[in-house]
């Protein structure tokens, strides 16, 4: 018997009824604790071999240290994630995802990618998101980088989302004093972000129509919920959930979980939660309703619960 595929099972439908009657009444809220949870898009280069230049490691480093509640998301595992699920979408398209979802996007400019990607990003939408990290001898060159959308950057969300230390020529590979920027960093990345919509509904979390920072969170406790599931039982939950359609952002939804680590997966291709922990906070039973997945989970996959 699978987990979620037998919808003979009524405990398992009357479950995720009861999540889906408490969407449909706005039942299920974030709290203000979960506010303070920033997710950060952080572009820049590579070294040769494909690993992450040192600069972006540092400010990995540096969020990880000193930024807890700060979740930073590289691209690249991202998109290794959605090439393992057989995504065959394009760059463009997943890096739009991704800014939509983030609440800021750094942009190291130390290479022709990360200029590409500030050109890319520095639309009026997505302005307010952006801090660029620049090179300190270019801050008053009258450059075309500086003349557009950086002045574009300044005037919309204001000088201090650029910031300017003395690069070293081999950067990429090398760690330089990229730490002189740390405190400006900090200062930007510590404000509360504010939360619209405290309130959810079904509509706000649909996966088949919205992708954004609510409905990837919520998807991080639906796997929470079920326990170790694989990506098809999960699709058939969602479907319980919201209806039967198309639900075009699961793939992406859990690329972007896997990426900044709040879903991990076995080697059995089962998802579960690496922060044992909800985002969300649930105005009803929801004890009952973990207990029937893990009950159920005992019965016929004991397996799971034991890491096998």
């Amino acid at each position: 018997m699978d987990m979620l595929i037998d919808k003979n099972n009524k405990n398992i439908v009357n479950a995720l009824g009861q999540i889906s009657k408490c969407l449909r009444h706005s039942k299920i809220q974030l709290p203000d604790s979960s506010s303070r949870y920033k997710f950060v898009f952080l572009c820049g280069a590579n070294k040769a071999t494909s690993e992450v230049s040192e600069r972006r490691t540092a400010v990995i480093d540096f969020a990880r240290k000193q930024l807890p509640n700060t979740k930073v998301l590289l691209a690249e595992e991202m998109f290794k994630t959605l090439k393992i699920e057989g995504h065959k979408g394009n760059i463009l398209d997943v890096e739009d995802l991704i800014s939509k979802f983030s609440d800021f996007i750094i942009i190291i400019l130390e290479s022709p990618s990360a200029f590409a990607e500030l050109g890319a990003f520095a639309n009026p939408q997505l302005r307010d998101k952006l801090i660029i990290i620049n090179d300190e001898q270019y801050r008053t060159s009258e450059s075309f980088i500086n003349l557009g959308p950086i002045a574009a950057v300044e005037e919309n969300s204001g000088t201090e989302r650029v910031i300017h230390y003395r690069m070293n020529s081999n950067g990429i590979n090398v760690r330089d004093s990229i730490g002189d920027i740390y405190p400006e960093l900090y200062d930007l990345l510590s404000k509360p972000v504010a939360v619209k919509d405290s309130a959810i509904t079904i509509d706000t979390l649909d996966p088949s129509s919205v992708f954004d920072k609510k409905s990837v969170l919520f998807i991080h406790d639906l796997i929470y919920i079920l326990g170790p599931v694989t990506h098809k039982e999960l699709i058939e939950a969602v479907k319980l959930i919201f209806g039967v359609r198309n639900h075009k952002y699961v793939v992406h939804i859990i690329a972007v979980l896997k990426a900044f680590g709040s879903v991990s997966k076995d080697d059995n291709d089962r998802y579960k939660s690496a922060v044992n922990s909800l985002y969300f906070s649930y105005k009803f039973d929801l004890d009952k309703v973990i207990a029937t997945f893990r009950n159920h989970t005992m019965k016929y996959h004991s397996r799971r619960l034991y890491g096998s």
